[in-house]
């Protein structure tokens, strides 16, 4: 996939799966603004260019962009997406 059609994709309001070789081909087309260490699901990478977004790590081999219309957005649901994994560690 190229970055182009990533880009429309989640200008459209799609959530978008990749293999982790496919986001690492376009990657550097996006601005990462933040990356946040999950301890149990890899990094969540804040993307800020060009639209805000996150990318996930479901497994080590998957990637998954989701479009974010704003920083407080992706923030809020990055705390949550801690929070989970917190409870997970507790049991």
């Amino acid at each position: 996939m190229k970055s182009e059609t990533l880009t429309a994709k989640l200008k459209a309001g799609e959530i978008v799966a990749l293999k982790r070789t496919q986001w690492e081909d376009v990657a550097a087309d996006f601005a990462v603004k933040d990356t946040i260490e999950t301890g149990m699901a890899g990094q969540i990478l804040l993307l800020r260019r060009p639209l805000w977004a996150l990318v996930e790590e479901p497994t080590p081999t998957e990637r998954v962009v989701r479009p974010m219309k704003n920083e407080k957005e992706a923030r809020a649901l990055i705390q949550e997406r801690l929070a989970a994994y917190e409870r997970m560690w507790d049991g």
